[in-house]
C-alpha cells in the first residue's frame, strides 16, 4: 500500500499540462488509466492492473491521477487530466464506472485519436441494486441512465466475473441494438503492490472464537440476528462477533437487539483498512449474500483479501467467492442456518482443520488468484 500512497502523491503533484510523461515512440501497447479512485474498486480494478501490467514487456500504463473515494466526479474533474498528448499516446483509454453523461467527451477522444478504443470498467450490476445494498441509495434513475448511455459509446468493456460478462453484454445491446461495445472479463487478482508491508500477521489469543463480518448490508444484519438469537449454548460461550461497518449498521443492529452480541468498529479509509483487518485477530469470517441477481454478479475481493490474511471464510452460496474457494480445503459454503452453525462448530472444534484451511486459502489466492504470468498474459491479451 505504501507504493500506491506515493503513486497518488507523485500524480496529484504533477497534475496539469505541464506534467513530464515519458511517452515513448515504441511498439508497445499503451494504456491510460483515468482517475481511478483509492478505494478497492479503484485498487483492484484499476491501479494495482496498470501498475502490474508495467512489468511486462508488450504494454505500457499511465494513471492520470488516483481521486479521493468521492462518487460524484464531474466532467470537468476528467477533462482536467485528458491531456492532449496523452489522448494521442494511448491505444485504450479506460475509465471506472461513470455516472455522468461524458458522451461528449469520448466524441472529442474519438476526433483526436480515431484508432483509439475507450474502455469503461464496470465493477458491479449496478443496474440490479435493491434498497438494502450497501451504498444503493447513492445511485439514481438518472445515474444508472447516464452509465448506460455512456456504455453504449464505449468499444470495451470490462467486468470482474464470466456470468456478468455474460448478463452486461445482453442488456447493453437489448437497450441499444446499436451499441458496439464488447464485453470482456477480467477477474479481480491480488498484487504484491498493497501487501509489501504487510505486518506479520497477529492471531487472536483471546478465550473467544473471532468471527468477522466486513461492512454488512441491511440483509446480513438480518443474518447475524438469526445467528445470534438461535446460537446453541456451545457456540454462545465460544464466539465472538466482530464488525466493521458505519453507524448507520450499528444502529439497525440495535434496533434488533443484538448490538450487545457484537463487537463494533468504524469503518476505514483503504489505505488504513490492511492494517485494521489485521489487527482485528479473526478467525474466520462471514461473506453472507441472499439469492438476487446483484449478488450473482458482485465481484468477490472480500474473499481474496481475507486469504490474503490467512481468515478463513464461511460464504454463502449466493456469494460470487464461490467460484473461487474450494469446499472444505480454503473455505465453506452455507445456506441454511444450520449450515452456519456446522461450519462455525468445526473450525472451533478442530483448531487443526482452521489451521489447515488458512494455509491453504492463503497459498491459493497467490497461486490461482494473482497477477502471475498466467494471469498477466490473459489480461494483456484483452489489450492487443
Amino acid at each position: 500500500m505504501r507504493k500506491i500512497i506515493e503513486l497518488k502523491q507523485k500524480l496529484n503533484s504533477d497534475l496539469g499540462f505541464n506534467q513530464k510523461y515519458t511517452l515513448k515512440d515504441d511498439d508497445k501497447t499503451h494504456l491510460l488509466y483515468v482517475n481511478p479512485m483509492l478505494n478497492a474498486t479503484g485498487y483492484y480494478r484499476m491501479i494495482a492492473q496498470a501498475m502490474e501490467i508495467n512489468k511486462t514487456d508488450t504494454h505500457t500504463a499511465i494513471i492520470t491521477n488516483i481521486d479521493s473515494n468521492d462518487f460524484g466526479k464531474s466532467l470537468d474533474e476528467f477533462t482536467a487530466v485528458l491531456d492532449e498528448r496523452l489522448l494521442i499516446w494511448a491505444d485504450y483509454i479506460i475509465f471506472s464506472s461513470t455516472f455522468v453523461d461524458i458522451t461528449y467527451l469520448l466524441k472529442a477522444i474519438k476526433a483526436i485519436n480515431r484508432g483509439v478504443q475507450i474502455t469503461m470498467d464496470v465493477d458491479q450490476n449496478y443496474f440490479a441494486l435493491n434498497q438494502m445494498s450497501y451504498g444503493a441509495k447513492k445511485i439514481t434513475e438518472t445515474s444508472l441512465a447516464n452509465l448506460e448511455k455512456n456504455m453504449a459509446f464505449i468499444d470495451l468493456v470490462t467486468v470482474p466475473t464470466i456470468s456478468f460478462k455474460n448478463y452486461l453484454n445482453r442488456f447493453i445491446h437489448a437497450r441499444n441494438p446499436n451499441a458496439n461495445a464488447m464485453v470482456t472479463c477480467i477477474p479481480n487478482l491480488v498484487s504484491v503492490y498493497g501487501y509489501e508491508k504487510t505486518p506479520t500477521l497477529v492471531k487472536n489469543t483471546s478465550d473467544k472464537f473471532r468471527v468477522g463480518i466486513i461492512k454488512p448490508t441491511q440483509e446480513d444484519i438480518l443474518l447475524l440476528k438469526q445467528l445470534v438469537l438461535k446460537m446453541n449454548s456451545f457456540l454462545k460461550g465460544k464466539i465472538q462477533i466482530v464488525c466493521i461497518g458505519n453507524l448507520v449498521l450499528k444502529e439497525l443492529a440495535k434496533k434488533h437487539g443484538i448490538d450487545t452480541d457484537i463487537e463494533f468498529h468504524k469503518t476505514v479509509s483503504f489505505k488504513d483498512y490492511y492494517q485494521k483487518l489485521n489487527e482485528l485477530r479473526l478467525d474466520a469470517a462471514l461473506l453472507p449474500a441472499k439469492e438476487a441477481l446483484y449478488n450473482n454478479h458482485h465481484s468477490s475481493y472480500s474473499y481474496l483479501e481475507l486469504s490474503v490474511f490467512g481468515i478463513p471464510v464461511i460464504a454463502s452460496i449466493h456469494h460470487s467467492s464461490k467460484l473461487l474457494l474450494k469446499e472444505g480445503a480454503t473455505g465453506f459454503l452455507a445456506n441454511e442456518l444450520s449450515e452456519w452453525y456446522e461450519a462455525l462448530e468445526l473450525l472451533i472444534k478442530k483448531p487443526t482443520l482452521k489451521d489447515e484451511v488458512r494455509n491453504n486459502a492463503l497459498k491459493s489466492v497467490w497461486r490461482n488468484f494473482s497477477y502471475n504470468r498466467k494471469q498477466l498474459r490473459r489480461i494483456t491479451e484483452v489489450f492487443i
